[in-house]
């Protein structure tokens, strides 16, 4: 009897590891995302082609540029599957500006204002703490919203748990999935002020300007039109006759006053350049106070693709997500 039960045992343990191995082998042989910790960033890639960097360790801005502008935790470069950059770092008219990233611009915390955003005024920053999980299709993180940085008075204000996905779109390209969930880390209450921007922003490639590239929203307006509106999606292209890419942002109907307002700079910003911010702001109309026994959860999905679309398409790529 023993002999048998023990004979059992084993050979339900071989096909239990069995199973696990088919499993593990099927799953890695469909997954077309990898990803590659190079010790300062997360570089993701889909069939081998570079999609998009997390960097996660502190960045600085260029030589010769005050050292205050430094900042970790977000995205850049982000890429087409063709290879086109589609964001701009610590350009030198905003140092401040890091490609797809995250901060909260006018903040009350203990009585005081702290912006998160303008890093110039050494209020505040956001800084990478820890990863939680590292994927093939991605990753979760925390991220401290650090008061009076680099200072006597320093002090983590709020916590930030991001959480990013990524998975091919239907049309040429991909999408991330954007999910932030922010939370008091001491005892007082943070309220998000009314402000024209904050949230989440991306700053585009210089080369896509009003000549090259042409915005719409889910209420029908252009890049002039748009600052200041509501919307249930956004997106940036390249005109006809360029070279095709789309990003489109959709933000989740949970998000707080959704359709959110936009912050978009307009053809004459930046001396007439062109060049394009753009920010999906929730508290851009009426302030939000996160108190400690809160939280603040937004969502947005980002496409990024290599072929144009039409409102039509925008619309039913909204409609995944709902």
């Amino acid at each position: 009897m023993y002999k048998y039960t023990e004979t059992k045992s084993i050979i339900l343990s071989l096909f239990h590891l069995s199973i696990f191995v088919l499993f593990s082998s099927c799953s890695s042989m469909h997954t077309p995302f990898s990803v590659v910790d190079t010790n300062r960033a997360l570089e993701y890639t889909m069939d081998g082609k570079h999609l998009f960097t997390y960097n996660y360790a502190v960045t600085y801005p260029p030589q010769g540029v005050d050292t205050v502008y430094k900042r970790s935790g977000f995205i850049h470069p982000l890429r087409t599957l063709e290879g086109e950059i589609l964001t701009n770092c610590s350009p030198s008219d905003h140092y401040h500006h890091f490609g797809l990233w995250y901060a909260w611009t006018k903040t009350t915390f203990e009585e005081k204002e702290i912006d998160f955003w303008n890093l110039y005024k050494k209020e505040g920053t956001v800084r990478f703490r820890r990863f939680t999980e590292v994927q093939p299709d991605g990753f979760s993180a925390v991220l401290d919203h650090v008061a009076y940085p680099d200072s006597s008075q320093e002090k983590v204000a709020m916590t930030e748990h991001l959480k990013i996905r990524v998975g091919k779109a239907k049309q040429r390209g991909y999408y991330i999935d954007y999910h932030t969930t922010l939370r008091c880390a001491t005892s007082a209450p943070i309220v998000l002020e009314s402000y024209r921007y904050g949230g989440i922003c991306i700053r585009v490639c210089e080369s896509w300007n009003g000549q090259t590239a042409e915005m719409l929203t889910s209420e029908g307006l252009d890049r002039d039109k748009a600052d200041g509106s509501l919307a249930r999606w956004c997106y940036f292209q390249k005109k006809p006759g360029k070279d095709d890419a789309c990003i489109l942002i959709v933000p989740y109907p949970s998000n707080l006053n959704y359709p959110e307002p936009l912050r978009v700079w307009d053809e004459k910003a930046n001396n007439s350049r062109g060049d394009l911010m753009w920010n999906f702001s929730p508290t851009k109309r009426q302030s939000f106070t996160l108190h400690p026994d809160q939280e603040l959860r937004l969502s947005y999905r980002i496409y990024v693709l290599d072929e144009p679309i039409n409102a039509s398409t925008a619309e039913a790529l909204a409609q995944e997500i709902i």
